[in-house]
């Protein structure tokens, strides 16, 4: 068995072996029910209003920040950012309204190109679960945000997974080796003390869960089959393990006997003034 892990290349797009195949995956995530309802959840709780100033941290394709500024026009603006170019290049190239108060920017959430006070809100959507210093990137979140003004993040607690099958313990060893592959895979759930630490006030946590009973609606995220031989390869399952585990999923699948849940935390706080 090898101590080695594979590290997720969401954290370096540009570098990444076929960029392209991470803008696909973020399509095939907005594409779910369940990413779909959170979003209209997140829109409200952030009650945007013409002429406020908006950064979307982690923009990825753009697609949240043409919604939010059609919400905040006229007067207003809202700023996509992404770490990645490939991400930027592909947000402006979506843009289906030249006129919406919108721009994009190439930036490290970590590192903001922004004075301070820029921000009526902030939001960051699947984002810190990618950074190096999720505490420095909230830091930075509150340093951008005008007094009084509200910082939004969504993230999926991947250590709150659950899967159905009668191998629990191959189970846990797979979400282990994947879960090692993210920097911050449980970052959902530390957000809380995050913002309290920060200094924000009025912190409040809603919590989801996406309960998925047809693993095609999410096969193209999830990967969970071709996962397991990634973690046979590995050494983190045996051979006959990942067999059973492949094939009682599949057998699953086919009868309607799949289930899998995981849950998600909406965390949003206000900067005192």
């Amino acid at each position: 068995m090898t101590d080695q892990r594979l590290r997720s290349e969401f954290t370096d797009v540009d570098h990444a072996q076929s960029p392209a195949d991470y803008v696909h995956m973020l399509d095939a995530q907005r594409s779910i029910p369940f990413i779909q309802q959170y979003k209209q959840r997140v829109r409200t709780l952030l009650d945007l209003h013409p002429g406020q100033q908006v950064l979307d941290a982690g923009t990825g394709t753009g697609e949240d920040a043409q919604e939010m500024a059609k919400l905040v026009a006229p007067g207003g603006l809202v700023v996509g950012l992404d770490v990645s170019q490939i991400m930027i290049d592909e947000a402006k190239r979506r843009v289906q309204d030249p006129s919406l108060p919108l721009r994009f920017v190439q930036g490290d959430i970590q590192h903001l190109p922004f004075e301070h006070a820029t921000f009526d809100r902030c939001y960051a959507d699947r984002t810190f679960i990618h950074l190096p210093d999720p505490q420095l990137a909230l830091s930075e979140l509150v340093r951008v945000t005008k007094p009084g003004g509200q910082i939004l993040i969504v993230e999926g607690d991947h250590e709150t997974q659950v899967l159905d099958t009668p191998y629990a313990e191959v189970t846990r060893r797979f979400f282990r080796f994947r879960n090692d592959g993210m920097r911050q895979p449980d970052i959902a759930h530390r957000l809380y003390a995050l913002f309290k630490d920060a200094g924000l006030l009025d912190v409040q946590v809603e919590s989801l869960a996406r309960l998925t009973t047809d693993y095609e609606t999410i096969r193209p995220v999830a990967h969970y089959l071709e996962g397991m031989r990634t973690a046979q390869s590995y050494g983190v399952v045996t051979v006959e393990e990942a067999e059973q585990w492949i094939l009682y999923l599949e057998e699953a699948t086919r009868t309607g006997r799949f289930f899998h849940a995981i849950m998600w935390f909406i965390t949003i706080g206000r900067k005192p003034g």
